[in-house]
């Protein structure tokens, strides 16, 4: 235990970075769905099957490019379209339920021949039609409302004026303190994380030929995409010149199929990993939604700051100048000459400007000797990468170090292994150690231990029984000989029964508590044996 409490303790003393910006809560919501569909031709007649397949699969390298680890900013007009959408589904089911009653209602002239019957029957269709058409204008008023709720973000995410004055029409609105207007059911900003289509790049959207027919924008279309959960969808033309290749892409984002700005590249047939690359590199901005964050990095300590090396998802960037990113998880990585390397990976998200502060470890490399406390052939493996065998002649195993605690495992000739660990105060070069490793197969000790400490907990419950039996017979006989309706030698007897009883329940208890201890023991041999200085 002592040792996962250290490795925690010193994850937090050694932090390799600390992210500093103004306000590190933003909101997560679902996930954003991001689909391709099968590309189109320009030209007619070249659709033979080494050109279908181009047009399956530059959708899927280009999804490959720009699916991990992006973060899409939701706009407020795309949470408007949602909820839109969703009121005019509800609409449309309103309606046919609607269609539904009358027709029922107007049927009834032919099924009742009562005219009471034919009466109520009547009165309670319209009691429904009524109340169906009550949701429909209680929906329409929702759509109002709802457009009112987002028009001032939309307006100044659009860059428009939007006049304040004439929207706040409740009392604090009319406030002349900004502090103390009230603004109901605006819209929040969110974030969602980008992810693909079932999860897999390779899987591209296949709309019915109706829906196809009609276009991305009509309702069919539109009923397929929110069926499969997409949000936005990723469709191209490819036009084909002899060896290049001509391919203009845009994305469709639903519901409302609102449309991106077209990008083209061209390229050669032959290298369309190329030209995925180039495509997916400026749909990023469409896709993450969002002004691109400045991060500025600052290293410790100052000599490790002059011969700083920053890479940024791989690419090097200079060292003492701002780094500009789309919103989106990356990876960050600084080395210096003479220090250890460290890397991050970190939502950057949810404002527009952090500060990476890394404090780089001074490199240290040597050598240290470790031994057994009692001498077996075998071999040391010190954190998966050295290997050193022991043995009478050769007492001593020798470990690399660079100033980190050492995990290993020592194996002998048996195939029976122990960890031993070795901590970072210790990790020094020159140092000569010795541990008090045993080899043992430590899953079926524990095993043992365990059955022999529930077969002594059975023996301590099993002989409470009569101890329990034995000590109320003698308390019932000795109060019976109290009220003088008992002999003394049937309450003697009864005495000397409970003795022998409570003397094996008490052996039996102490038994349970020597297992217990021997098994809490053995459970507690799992963890690593740790070196110390040798004497």
């Amino acid at each position: 235990m002592d040792f996962a409490v250290d490795k925690f303790i010193k994850f937090f003393k050694n932090s390799v970075f600390v992210l500093v910006f103004c306000c590190p809560f933003f909101v997560f919501a679902d996930d954003w769905v991001l689909a391709g569909q099968k590309f189109t031709f320009a030209q007619k007649g070249i659709e033979n099957s080494s050109n279908a397949k181009i047009a399956s699969v530059l959708p899927q390298l280009i999804l490959e490019q720009i699916a991990e680890n992006s973060i899409r900013s939701v706009s407020s007009q795309e949470q408007l379209d949602r909820e839109l959408y969703a009121l005019q589904t509800e609409r449309l089911s309103l309606f046919l339920q609607l269609s539904k009653e009358n027709k029922t209602r107007d049927s009834l002239v032919l099924s009742k021949t009562n005219p009471r019957e034919l009466k109520k029957a009547i009165r309670e269709e319209e009691e429904k039609i009524s109340e169906i058409e009550k949701k429909i204008d209680e929906n329409l008023s929702a759509v109002q409302k709802t457009k009112e709720k987002y028009s001032r973000q939309i307006a100044l995410e659009n860059g428009e004026f939007f006049d304040e004055k004439k929207h706040d029409d409740n009392f604090f609105g009319k406030l002349p303190f900004a502090f103390m207007k009230k603004k109901e059911g605006e819209s929040k900003k969110i974030n969602e994380n980008v992810v693909l289509y079932k999860n897999d790049p390779s899987s591209l959207f296949s709309p019915s030929e109706n829906a196809l027919a009609l276009g991305e924008e009509s309702f069919s279309f539109n009923s397929e995409i929110s069926a499969a959960k997409i949000n936005a969808l990723l469709a191209g033309k490819i036009a084909l010149y002899g060896e290049y290749v001509s391919v203009t892409v845009k994305l469709y984002f639903f519901p409302g199929a609102a449309s991106s700005p077209e990008i083209t590249e061209v390229g050669n047939a032959n290298d369309l990993v190329s030209i995925s690359q180039n495509i997916a590199r400026n749909l990023m901005p469409e896709i993450a939604n969002s002004v691109p964050v400045k991060i500025k990095i600052e290293i410790e300590p100052e000599q490790a700051a002059k011969s700083g090396i920053v890479s940024v998802d791989g690419v090097i960037v200079p060292a003492k100048e701002e780094v500009v990113v789309n919103a989106g998880v990356h990876s960050i990585t600084v080395s210096a000459n003479g220090f250890e390397k460290q890397t991050v990976n970190y939502a950057f998200a949810g404002e527009d400007f952090f500060t990476v502060k890394t404090t780089l470890r001074p490199l240290v490399m040597g050598n240290l000797e470790l031994c057994l406390k009692k001498m077996a052939k075998g071999v040391f493996y010190f954190n998966a990468l050295d290997s050193s065998p022991v043995d009478e002649e050769n007492r001593f195993a020798a470990s690399t170090v660079n100033g980190r605690p050492i995990l290993g495992i020592f194996e002998n000739s048996e195939g029976e292994s122990a960890f031993i660990y070795i901590s970072e105060k210790l990790a020094q070069d020159g140092n000569i150690l010795s541990v008090n490793a045993k080899p043992y197969d430590r899953e079926k000790h524990i095993d043992r231990q365990r059955r022999r400490m529930y077969t002594a907990y059975s023996v301590l419950i099993c002989s409470l029984v009569p101890t329990f039996f034995t000590v109320g017979n003698f308390t019932a006989m000795n109060n019976s000989y109290a009220a003088g309706r008992a002999n003394f030698d049937e309450v003697k007897k009864w005495q000397k029964y409970s003795y022998y009883s409570i003397g094996v329940s008490c052996t039996a208890g102490a038994w349970f508590a020597f297992e217990m201890v021997r098994y809490l023991f053995a459970a507690n041999e799992v963890l690593p044996a740790r070196a110390v200085q040798k004497k």
